[in-house]
């Protein structure tokens, strides 16, 4: 590993503390740190935020992107070091003239920021962090803790090799003039925060109507379908990063605990625990070159239930969003599982999702406030 390509770097001294910013030799991307890079931990602190000209230079309050950069500089500068990569990504990737576009149709049409991306035929998302990952591999960095709210952002490092350990959301400030614009991020986009403050809507998924002013735009519905980690209510999924503590020792994700107690109590069983993602969990734990526990089939419903209970009690902030979708009926909905989902066409047993209802229920009932 050598820091020589990152040798020009001067101190950035902030309210919150001395940062340092390091010249990465493309003006697109900004990197700036708390303390010397050279020693970072293993596993070190990262916001990888993309620019917002009006909320960062200008102020504009009617989205929550400034604030996010600075809760992330807050976090790094409290937990002592970590990364903040700075990337000149406008309007998630479509850049600032797209980006006026959409706002325009949103201000003189009343389209939410969703719907203008349709109706100008852009891609929702378009960024790419991979100068990021080429950053952090030159660093010697494959393991990171990632502050954000955005499950595509995960997916991107995990898929490129670097493994998100832990996920830390931010804490949106709820104002007048950006509180569509979240909750269209969270609806719509499947952003993972909480918005207490208009828990009003809190059974309402995001859907537009045609004559319909910006208070009219949510719709409510009987239940609430998952499936992938990375779109709305991806945190139902067992392939969401978020970590258990069970028997002594802590999982990577739901996925991973289930999957290795098929094999309790042997050594196949600490090496899935230890797989490098929940996919790969997965293809170990349906590997037939092993032998499975001869009563799975008994209590492999009352394993589900324990990992869930666990990830749902030791998880905050998704006890919170769990219990927000009370009384919704949530549903996996996928082709694929027959038996955990809905098998795609409601025929399906979908025991994941009544699983969840059912601790979600146990949750109510312990705190109905």
């Amino acid at each position: 590993m050598t820091f020589d390509q990152f040798d020009n770097w001067c101190f950035l001294p902030t309210s919150l503390g001395k940062f340092r910013m390091y010249d990465t030799g493309n003006e697109k991307i900004r990197m700036i740190s708390f303390g010397d890079i050279e020693k970072l931990d293993r596993c070190p602190l990262i916001r990888v935020h993309s620019s917002c000209m009006a909320s960062e230079v200008f102020r504009a309050k009617d989205c929550d992107c400034a604030d996010q950069l600075w809760e992330a500089m807050m976090k790094i500068a409290s937990d002592g070091a970590g990364l903040i990569f700075h990337l000149d990504q406008e309007g998630r990737g479509q850049g600032l003239s797209n980006k006026i576009k959409a706002i325009n149709l949103m201000q003189q049409q009343g389209f939410d920021t969703y719907d203008a991306f349709v109706t100008l035929g852009l891609e929702q998302d378009a960024r790419s962090y991979q100068k990021v990952v080429d950053i952090l591999l030159q660093l010697d960095i494959s393991d990171i803790k990632l502050i954000t709210n955005n499950p595509r952002k995960i997916s991107f490092f995990e898929d490129k090799g670097i493994s998100v350990i832990e996920v830390i959301n931010t804490k949106s400030k709820i104002r007048p003039e950006n509180q569509d614009y979240l909750l269209t991020k969270k609806y719509r986009l499947g952003h993972t925060f909480i918005l207490d403050e208009i828990s009003e809507k809190k059974y309402m998924t995001l859907t537009k109507k045609n004559g319909k002013t910006s208070e009219d735009i949510y719709e409510r519905t009987d239940e609430i379908k998952f499936y992938q980690k990375n779109q709305p209510y991806g945190f139902f999924s067992n392939f969401s990063y978020h970590a258990v503590y069970l028997k002594n020792k802590i999982w990577m994700t739901s996925e991973h605990y289930y999957q290795s107690q098929k094999y309790a109590d042997t050594e196949y069983e600490e090496k899935i625990r230890l797989a490098p993602s929940p996919a790969k969990a997965a293809s170990m734990g349906q590997d037939k070159k092993n032998p499975m526990r001869s009563d799975w089939e008994d209590v492999k419903d009352n394993i589900m239930r324990e990992v869930l209970y666990a990830k749902f009690t030791q998880h905050p902030d998704l006890r919170n969003e769990l219990l927000k979708t009370f009384p919704l009926k949530l549903v996996e909905h996928t082709e694929n599982d027959h038996y955990w989902g809905d098998g795609g066409d409601g025929s399906g047993k979908n025991m994941l999702g009544n699983l969840l209802m059912e601790i979600r229920s146990s949750l109510h009932c312990s705190n109905p406030g």
